[in-house]
């Protein structure tokens, strides 16, 4: 050395210089310098407790909140105490989102840490979470609601807080902000079940950025709800309404790979129940299956929180039980089978259905009559049951199974039902009502049996059959989308029928009949600012001389404690038409802010009716294609668990002739 040091001197020199020079750093600085390390952290590498106190100030407004917090957690329980007030300041200034979230991950994990500190950073949350002027505090705010709603869960403070905080969210909060409470209203729905989280929900479907979100948690609600449920109209209602809902959140947003399966998944669950073959539900499989795989793509990019991977199990239970009941569906189909076992056991699983996210027997009640009917329809399938269980082979959970179905069987034989389709009177009823009494359809293929009674239906129909085939195809498209509601059956559904196709033949009359044609009713279709009660007077006056025997009013009072624009009845069920006036364009997106009052009228009637439009628009070309005026809508009234449809239809005003067009 050249000043004259020994080696082992100058170890001691250079040693004393790096911890002078340590020493002389900030708690910080040294946190950085070991990061930029990878190293380790503790309380010591750090300067002890008094430097990081000293040091408090540039530690919270840097990004490392979750490593002070693990360093914290990690630190023997005297040290680590001292600094529980450090780490709550920590929480209550904190600026970087993504370490505030870790670092609440980080404090939940840890029940000592939880114990102490739980109600000084819950009053912190609480503030935070209505802190929203900034994109940073917008999902500060959010990380918040989401940490208090684990704590919650944990047990460290009472459902009630988060409750309180997610019923009061407003539907103008910031998108990011609302997305997060829709995803977390959507999971405590599922942890407690409470109404008013549903109302909060259907108000965020009114925020552009939070719909998609909004509408899939609801659609997971109201399937829960559903298959919590015994009566089976409200089963099929509820399940309509989530379907609904799943087909909301995909229309918000293109992405939703979720509500395209869920969506596929209820379709299949349906078609199943609704005797459809396999090769008929092939299609939505193949739907179900493309979703579910990109879903799964989704969620292998990121991380799934500890408080969603539930959500993730049920996704994988469902998308599961309604690839077997496609398989199901073929199985059913055939006297006989040659791998019976194998065969039995999709069988089983459809019989025996459940999912996480429902505990009650709704999907079993919606599954298991087609397995029974097949089952006393195909003495060869019952035949297989016998001799699978006096076989011995099967395990206890599946041989539970199949007693229940051998001896729902039996009550259904010792009630005097014979081999052979079994509520085939009340699925097809055309078909039943031209076999001579008593006659079976043991020997007549399901397939077979819903195309005879589709020709039935076709054949009764035929007389009222409307000759334009254009105006044939708009009505056969809206009948197949109201479909959806529960009903759209029977009696209800020939009378509404009768007036849709009125209101479709008016709708078309009004944009082709001449002004020599209509006479005076048809001036307000020409002149530049007509009224609503034109319209209601003029469709009262068409559909009153159409629908022979109606009786057809306006301005009725007393229902829904308002007055409608136009009361219809057929003797049976009374339908409504709400009118409008509409400057405009008037599309199904300005159409939506009319729906809650369109179907108020609905509260104690049932759950269909119409919405119609004079649309005001100053057009230079024609008019819309008769096609693009008549629609199909259905709204779930806040709070409200059943879907209600309308037909919704607009009546281009301020028309000219074509040679007045450029």
């Amino acid at each position: 050395m050249s000043n004259g040091a020994s080696p082992r001197q100058a170890t001691i020199i250079y040693g004393s210089a790096v911890t002078f020079a340590l020493g002389s750093m900030s708690a910080l600085s040294l946190l950085e310098a070991r990061l930029a390390n990878s190293q380790p952290i503790t309380i010591d590498d750090l300067g002890g407790v008094d430097e990081i106190l000293a040091d408090a100030d540039r530690l919270y407004a840097s990004p490392f909140l979750d490593i002070l917090t693990d360093m914290i957690s990690a630190a023997p329980p005297t040290e680590g105490a001292r600094l529980h007030n450090f780490l709550i300041g920590g929480f209550d200034v904190a600026r970087d989102p993504q370490s505030f979230r870790d670092a609440i991950d980080r404090f939940i994990s840890d029940a000592a840490m939880r114990h102490a500190m739980a109600q000084a950073v819950v009053a912190i949350f609480t503030r935070r979470i209505r802190e929203h002027a900034t994109e940073r505090e917008t999902l500060i705010a959010a990380y918040s609601l989401e940490g208090l709603f684990r704590l919650a869960l944990e047990g460290d403070v009472s459902r009630h807080r988060p409750l309180l905080e997610l019923a009061e969210v407003a539907p103008d909060v910031p998108g990011p902000f609302a997305q997060h409470v829709a995803k977390i209203g959507g999971a405590a729905f599922h942890a407690w079940g409470e109404d008013e989280l549903l109302t909060m929900l259907h108000r965020l479907l009114g925020n552009e950025e939070a719909e998609g979100e909004a509408a899939f948690e609801l659609g997971l609600a109201h399937l829960a709800r559903a298959l919590d449920g015994e009566d089976m109209s409200k089963i099929l209602a509820g399940l309509s309404t989530a379907r609904l809902l799943f087909e909301r959140a995909c229309e918000a947003d293109d992405d939703r790979s979720d509500a395209r399966a869920y969506r596929s998944a209820i379709d299949l669950v349906l078609g199943f129940a609704a005797n459809r073959s396999a090769a008929d539900m092939q299609e939505t499989l193949t739907d179900l299956v493309t979703a579910a795989r990109e879903r799964a793509a989704v969620l292998r990019t990121g991380c799934v929180a500890p408080w969603l991977a539930p959500r993730q199990d049920v996704d994988l239970e469902w998308f599961e039980l309604v690839r077997i009941v496609q398989r199901a569906a073929d199985d059913l189909a055939r006297p006989s089978w040659i791998n019976a076992a194998t065969t039995m056991d999709r069988i089983l699983a459809v019989y025996d259905a459940s999912c996480t996210i429902a505990h009650g027997d709704g999907m079993r009640s919606v599954l298991r009559p087609r397995i029974e009917a097949s089952f006393l329809r195909e003495r060869g399938l019952a035949a297989h049951l016998d001799d699978l269980l006096s076989e011995g082979q099967w395990p206890d959970a599946q041989r539970t199974i199949a007693h229940s179905l051998r001896t729902r069987l039996d009550e259904v034989y010792r009630a005097g039902a014979r081999s052979g389709k079994v509520g085939e009177n009340e699925q097809y009823p055309l078909l039943a009502r031209i076999l001579p009494e008593g006659t079976s359809t043991e020997q007549i293929p399901s397939d077979m049996m819903r195309v005879l009674e589709a020709g039935l239906a076709s054949h009764a129909a035929h007389g009222h059959e409307l000759a334009n085939p254009v105006l044939q195809r708009v009505l056969a498209s809206l009948r197949a989308q109201l479909s959806d509601s529960t009903e759209y059956t029977g009696e209800i559904q020939q009378t509404f029928d009768a007036v849709l196709q009125q209101i479709l033949i008016f709708c078309s009359d009004r944009q082709n009949a001449d002004i020599r044609d209509l006479g005076a009713r048809g001036t307000y279709l020409r002149v530049q600012d007509p009224s609503e009660a034109d319209l209601q007077s003029d469709l009262r006056d068409f559909l009153k001389g159409n629908l022979v025997g109606a009786e057809v009013l306006s301005e009725v009072r007393g229902v829904a404690t308002g007055r409608t624009d136009l009361y219809i009845s057929l003797g049976g069920p009374t339908f409504i038409i709400e009118l409008k006036k509409h400057e405009g364009e008037f599309s199904p997106e300005t159409a939506s802010r009319y729906l809650a009052q369109a179907t108020s009228y609905q509260a104690a009637n049932v759950r269909l009716g119409f919405l119609g439009a004079l649309e005001l628009v100053d057009r230079s070309g024609p008019a819309p294609n008769i096609e693009e005026c008549l629609w199909h809508s259905a709204y779930v009234p806040e709070g409200g668990a059943l879907a209600r449809h309308l037909i919704v239809f607009r009546v281009p005003g301020r028309l000219k002739s074509p040679s007045a067009l450029r």
